[in-house]
């Protein structure tokens, strides 16, 4: 509740001694981002002179490729800046997504069944939104990125967290997944590479988390934004791909982690025809879709020279076989080797009490305030335990960082 002292009214006159104002209880409830309040008192702290080592921001330290920049220019000088027409992405950057799906993921999408969103983040927000009603339970493995909790909440849905994930990185097994289902499941996520593990599912585990949704209505949002920046080995799977998936799955992606195109809010979705088109209908009544110059550029970015995509992701894995090394010589600190994104999630349960930290909560306050190294707290993803550090910086930033980090706990 909001309480608005004596004040001149926008209509003239003056308003009463004092003015009630009741915020929505389901906004109210919502809490802000934690990587996005790290990443400000970071930047503040930078702001008054001090030396920062920001391993809290969740994304690219690269630049969005030039011929992207470039594609971007052109179209601004040609006029591109109207509405965009329609609002589920011009038929063009469709059919780039549609090739993209196809290309990358396995996944043979009609244009019905695609469409362009601010961001990814936007594309979840709008999927969650078409799926639930009030009550309906989403099946949340642990960690999670914390928007998850969010945008479910908003739409009115309770969250089913499979806690049993932590204890592997973020993966879960076709036992957990069947003991957290019940009549009121409507949905399941799944996030590979995991924000905030990096953990990365086999196709062969995704067929065994298939088989157990197959004779059910359970549908799935797959978060598959860092499809492209992952290093197992083998094609990073799509859950859709999976037998039987296809019909259930509403594949998320987009433009920010691939091709270092964070601030151009391009993200785009595949899946059933019907889910698509509740999302496109509030989309027409939110944002009206994404940028016109910014969908021209992105048409660029999926189908040009790829390089800028394999580049940086051997970029990550090297930074990211460097952070693990370096956390797990640290006693006390437990940190499983990512296969994917950009982050390591160590276990810092254990060096709480040595540094006099109640909580992680406390522990990413005081690295930030007393090494000036920036993590996020665990809290933010489902875990007391743990910290997100992100690895999209330079080689040069991941060994001091980690140096400090070290300094920090001795």
């Amino acid at each position: 509740m909001t309480t608005l002292r004596d004040g001149k009214s926008p209509l003239g006159g003056w308003i009463g001694t004092t003015m009630r104002i009741d915020i929505s209880e389901r906004l109210a409830a919502l809490r802000p981002s934690a990587p996005l309040a790290v990443v400000d008192k970071a930047r503040a702290m930078r702001d008054r002179g001090v030396d920062v080592v920001d391993f809290s921001a969740g994304q690219p330290d690269f630049d969005t490729p030039q011929h992207v920049k470039d594609a971007a220019v052109a179209a601004l000088a040609a006029g591109d800046t109207k509405y965009p027409t329609p609002t589920v992405g011009k038929n063009e950057l469709r059919e780039a997504v549609r090739n993209y799906f196809k290309r990358y993921c396995g996944l043979d999408y009609k244009l019905s069944e695609t469409c362009v969103t601010v961001g990814a983040k936007d594309a979840l927000h709008l999927a969650f939104a078409a799926i639930l009603n009030p009550g309906d339970e989403v099946v949340v493995p642990v960690p999670y990125w914390g928007s998850y909790i969010e945008h479910i909440h908003l739409a009115g849905g309770v969250t089913r967290r499979l806690t049993a994930a932590l204890a592997q990185n973020g993966k879960f097994t076709a036992a957990q997944l069947r003991e957290q289902i019940t009549p009121k499941t409507k949905a399941l996520i799944v996030n590979s590479p995991s924000n905030p593990s990096g953990a990365v599912f086999t196709r062969a585990e995704f067929a065994e988390l298939a088989k157990v949704l197959a004779d059910t209505n359970i549908l799935v949002i797959s978060d598959e934004i860092y499809h492209r920046l992952c290093w197992t080995g083998e094609t990073c799977a799509s859950f859709a791909s999976l037998p039987g998936m296809f019909e259930r799955t509403v594949t998320i992606n987009g433009a920010s982690k691939s091709y270092a195109m964070t601030g151009w809010r391009l993200g785009f979705a595949g899946g059933p025809e019907p889910i698509i088109a509740a999302m496109s209908r509030l989309q027409g009544q939110t944002t009206s879709g994404a940028t016109s110059f910014v969908q021209t550029a992105a048409i660029t970015a999926l189908n040009g020279d790829q390089f800028c995509v394999s580049q940086m992701a051997a970029a990550y894995h090297e930074r990211g076989k460097r952070m693990h090394a370096g956390l797990s010589a640290i006693a006390g600190v437990r940190c499983a080797m990512p296969d994917g994104a950009f982050y390591c999630f160590p276990d810092v349960s254990g060096v709480l009490s040595r540094v006099g930290a109640g909580s992680v909560d406390e522990f990413a306050n005081m690295a930030l305030e007393k090494a000036h190294v920036a993590v996020v707290s665990g809290s933010a993803f489902g875990s007391d335990r743990h910290v997100r550090m992100s690895f999209a910086c330079g080689l040069r930033e991941v060994d001091e960082g980690v140096r400090r980090f070290a300094a920090f706990l001795k």
